[in-house]
């Protein structure tokens, strides 16, 4: 189910303001800029920015390094991640990718608040989507309430040179790579090992 941004409570805007910070945060070390928070009952209960060019990890996304943290939150407090995902909101400032979405449509999370839609590898409703991936389970999306923002971070990042990139892709920097699909097929499966 889709809503629009003008159903936001100022509760909701603090916490998508969390998010923005964290995706400074991440381009500020380099990182694609994306950020999130997952809350239950008004609360902060995990946090994370993307984490790929540090962890040289291709999975490490900021909803997986948050989901990480969720993990040990429910081990110290003694519930399932899958019973408190049914009660939490997720605050992002881009659509999560299909590997990320796919992990949170599985783990049955209630409700997605994101910034801007993600055109090439959003989950939610941009390329994929639960009836794509053939699951019943029906996330509130509430979408695109902060593309102007979102899109000028990802902007700022795509300017500048990825210091990461190994120097034959900075070369192909403005031709169109297809392997893409390839890749998020394999951090697909690393994401499902991940969870067992």
């Amino acid at each position: 189910m889709v809503l629009s941004s003008t159903e936001l409570s100022e509760k909701d805007n603090f916490f998508l303001d969390i998010a923005f910070d964290l995706a400074h945060e991440a381009i500020a070390h380099d990182e694609v800029p994306v950020g999130c928070v997952f809350v239950v009952n008004d609360k902060e209960i995990a946090r994370g920015r993307n984490d790929v060019n540090r962890s040289k990890n291709p999975t490490r996304h900021a909803e997986m390094v948050a989901l990480d943290k969720l993990k040990t939150y429910c081990l110290s407090s003694g519930q399932t991640l899958e019973a408190l995902l049914v009660e939490t909101t997720l605050y992002v400032s881009l659509e999560p990718c299909i590997m990320c979405a796919c992990a949170l449509y599985h783990l049955r999370i209630r409700r997605i608040i994101y910034g801007a839609a993600n055109e090439r590898f959003g989950g939610l409703n941009s390329v994929g989507s639960r009836e794509k991936y053939g699951i019943d389970h029906n996330i509130e999306i509430v979408p695109d309430v902060r593309k102007s923002d979102a899109v000028k971070l990802l902007k700022l990042f795509y300017e500048r040179q990825n210091p990461f990139c190994p120097e034959e892709k900075r070369k192909m920097k403005k031709k169109k790579v297809v392997s893409n699909l390839v890749f998020l097929i394999g951090c697909i499966i690393q994401c499902f090992h991940h969870f067992e």
